[in-house]
């Protein structure tokens, strides 16, 4: 009998340790804008969702703080667009009340390649007793004109894009480099998620969150199967600290996010 206990104490451990791994594994800072691409006037009002949660099962929200900046960049030149930022309470699955998450609008006045960036606040995931900080960026090009969506916005922890991250067809090979305070991440693991929103059915959990390596020179490569809009997440462990809720010192998670849009050929 204390065998079995023990037996059954161990497969359950196991399992909370699994389904721990996977939570803590499929968090993304989502950064959506309303349009990838605005090739019309009517389009020039971007509107943006910003959610921190699992894209590919829209669920669990995670309740966000104010982040720290929110820009963009456009030829160079950067914008602080912190106060556009507006708090909004949203109900999903798995969340017993209401959380906070955040809207933004930003009128688009030129053509060019704005790369909107932001650094939300640390987030303190009790279960791994890790301090979550993803830096997310996404790239909308304006009437046509591509100046600068290649160029890095400088963020500690950074994905660059190889392929042009707008104007992809749905099976499009995207390749990316992760930067790591300036330098090329070796070896790095790069998370993948479609933002399915509890819309797609998997057959297992690998199916939820795709993983690839990066290689010596931390450059990645994927083929996106779905039109829709996707999430890469380099994740770095830079052996940093900051101080958990009870006051102890916590491991920081750095992660560079960038988010891509693909669409189906007629």
């Amino acid at each position: 009998m204390f065998l079995i206990r023990l037996s059954l104490m161990f497969f359950m451990g196991l399992m909370t340790m699994a389904l721990t791994a996977t939570r803590a594994e499929a968090h993304f800072l989502e950064l959506i804008p309303s349009h990838s691409l605005i090739t019309k006037s009517k389009q020039s009002t971007l509107t943006f969702d910003i959610r921190f949660t699992h894209p590919m099962e829209g669920a669990p929200l995670m309740d966000m703080q104010l982040p720290e900046q929110f820009g963009v960049q456009v030829a160079g030149l950067k914008q602080d667009l912190t106060t556009e930022l507006k708090a909004i309470r949203l109900e999903g699955k798995l969340n017993p009340a209401n959380v906070t998450s955040f809207k933004a609008l930003h009128n688009i006045k030129r053509a060019g390649d704005y790369t909107f960036f932001l650094t939300p606040a640390p987030y303190w995931e009790a279960e791994e007793r890790t301090m979550i900080i993803h830096y997310t960026k996404v790239i909308v090009n304006a009437y046509g004109l591509e100046n600068g969506w290649e160029t890095p916005v400088g963020l500690p922890v950074e994905i660059m894009p190889l392929s042009r991250p707008y104007g992809l067809w749905t099976n499009n090979l995207f390749s990316g480099q992760v930067i790591n305070n300036g330098k090329p991440e070796a070896n790095a693991l790069v998370e993948i998620e479609y933002r399915g929103q509890g819309n797609i059915k998997t057959p297992g959990s690998p199916f939820v969150t795709q993983v690839v390596r990066a290689d010596t020179n931390g450059v990645f490569h994927y083929a996106m199967p779905k039109a829709g809009w996707w999430g890469f997440a380099a994740l770095v462990d830079n052996g940093k600290t900051l101080p958990a809720p009870d006051g102890t010192n916590a491991q920081v998670e750095e992660g560079g996010l960038l988010w891509v849009h693909t669409q189906d050929m007629p």
